[in-house]
Parts: structure tokens; C-alpha cells; sequence
């Protein structure tokens, strides 16, 4: 059941709920909330292990959580592009809601810093793909479809939104994506908005709501 949470708000109910502000978070029965990513991750693998989202190969699943750390993690991709985003909330004169998400996720890092492991993460994700491809494969990590394929398509909305029908938010979110991507990558390698589109349309069901 999907519950709300205001992106930059207060969200006390959600603290007094969940312990934290942040969303996602998964919370199931009476057990802790779940709010990191690989958390998440780990409770949608036991509750429907097939098919899988974490390899079962060693060496893949190591690949796997390392691309995973680069999109998800501090300093990675998806917190590089937020902290530009804050700096976008800040030129419009949204101080109160960037001051609140800096307390959170703030890490003293530069924007030129931010824009530059944007375009570091961004390449190193497109040259994988390409030598996946050389091998045959068509997903970023072995022979199958992993949580890295669908962490992807949906952090790609970051830099590239996803089509609106296919993907409905607010046409404010598309701007910031605009925004971030000229401030960081510029253009988006052709073979990353080819594999998600493959994987939204081959393994999602959309509309995927952002």
C-alpha cells in the first residue's frame, strides 16, 4: 500500500512511523522500517524470489552491489545529482526545503565535484553496457536481468526523464532533470536510454509512477 510522503517536508508522521523522513521506505508487519536501498532490495528478494534480483553467482553479485553503490550510494550518482537539484531548489528561492534535504544529505562535496561524478558514473555505466553487449549480454551484469537493469531505469529519470506516459511526474521533476544533466553530462550515452527503455518496456509494467 502506497503511502504518501511530501518530498522535502517535514513528514512527521512519517518519522513517528518509520523512525526516519526519507522515502522510499518499505515497512512490513512489525518488523523495522527499511529505508536504505539495499535493504529494500533484500526484502523484495525474500518475498518473491524469483525471478531474481540479486545474482546468485559470487563474482556477479559483487559486480552487481558495486554498480549498485555508484547509483545509489553517498558520493554516487543519484546523490550527485541531488545535490545539484539542491542548488536548483536554492537559485529559486526554495531555501527552507534545500536547507531541510542538505541537513540530510549534505557531504561538503563541491557541484563541480557533483557534476563530474555524474558524467564519471554515467560513462562508466555505458562503456559496461558496451562490453556486455561485445560479450552478449544484453543487461549490465551476467546473463539475466538484475536489480542494477532496474536501479538504472529508474535513476536515469535523474538526467533523462522517462516519457510521460510511460512515467507521470511533475513536469517540475523533468525540468530539474533538464537542469542536472546540462550542468553535469550534457548528453546521455545512446546505449543507457536504449537499455532502459528495453527494460521498462520488457520487465515493468507502466505507467511507473516517479
Amino acid at each position: 500500500m502506497p503511502v504518501i510522503q511530501d518530498g522535502g517536508g517535514a513528514n512527521e508522521a512519517l518519522r513517528q512511523w518509520t523512525g526516519q523522513t526519507s522515502a522510499p521506505v518499505a515497512m512490513l508487519g512489525d518488523q523495522r522500517a527499511r529505508w536504505h536501498w539495499s535493504e529494500m532490495l533484500m526484502l523484495a528478494e525474500a518475498l518473491a524470489p524469483e525471478p531474481r534480483l540479486v545474482p546468485q553467482d559470487e563474482q556477479e553479485r559483487m559486480d552487481m552491489f558495486g554498480l549498485l553503490h555508484e547509483l545509489c550510494a553517498e558520493d554516487g550518482f543519484g546523490w550527485s545529482c541531488r545535490l545539484i537539484v539542491l542548488d536548483i531548489l536554492d537559485q529559486a528561492g526554495a531555501h527552507e526545503v534545500a536547507a531541510r534535504m542538505r541537513g540530510k544529505f549534505a557531504s561538503g562535496s563541491a557541484l563541480d565535484h557533483a557534476a563530474r561524478r555524474i558524467g564519471a558514473v554515467t560513462l562508466a555505466l555505458s562503456q559496461r553496457l558496451e562490453r556486455q553487449a561485445a560479450a552478449g549480454s544484453a543487461y549490465f551484469v551476467g546473463n539475466a536481468i538484475s536489480a542494477a537493469d532496474i536501479y538504472w531505469t529508474c535513476f536515469s529519470n535523474m538526467i533523462a526523464p522517462i516519457d510521460a506516459a510511460l512515467c507521470p511526474m511533475p513536469e517540475t521533476y523533468r525540468g530539474w532533470s533538464d537542469m542536472t544533466r546540462q550542468a553535469s553530462i550534457g548528453v546521455v550515452p545512446v546505449n543507457l536510454i536504449a537499455h532502459r527503455d528495453r527494460i521498462l518496456q520488457d520487465y515493468l509494467d507502466p505507467p511507473m509512477w516517479f
